[in-house]
């Protein structure tokens, strides 16, 4: 069974000359376990340009799955030092990108936590980046 927590999460984008780009958002989310694996998932927004998509973290032992479905869909895993290449699909179209991990950092559990993801990005070969996630899970307060 599922237990309700609140999500705050900060992403700041990083792109060459610009000035950073930080959203931030705090809304419900599930967190339960199966088979040694976390499962975060939360509703998007329209603060975050994907409403209709539900975002899943998948926290693995030696890495990260995101993993987007509904209006949006995609799949970008990480893993310290590896590069992955995925599509990431749209209303408007797919996009080829590819995802180079710097770090992690998991200090989740069932009862809630952090986690840290930094990853350079390369969206259809040319514009390029950098992205950090910071997600923090609080059980929610029971009325």
């Amino acid at each position: 069974m599922a237990c309700k927590f609140l999500l705050h999460v900060k992403g700041v984008q990083k792109y060459r000359q610009q000035e950073p780009d930080t959203i931030e958002l705090t809304t419900e989310a599930d967190l339960t376990g199966e088979d040694g694996v976390l499962y975060l998932r939360y509703a998007e927004s329209e603060l975050t340009g994907l409403k209709g998509t539900d975002t899943i973290f998948e926290l693995h032992k030696d890495k990260v799955v995101l993993r987007r479905v509904g209006a949006v869909r995609s799949e970008m895993v990480f893993v310290p030092g590896q590069v992955h290449q995925s599509l990431y699909n749209t209303e408007e179209g797919a996009l080829l990108i590819t995802i180079r991990t710097v770090s992690i950092e998991d200090e989740m559990t069932l009862s809630g936590g952090s986690l840290h993801v930094c990853y350079g990005i390369t969206v259809e070969g040319l514009g390029s980046g950098t992205i950090d996630y910071w997600l923090d899970v609080r059980p929610k307060a029971r009325p």
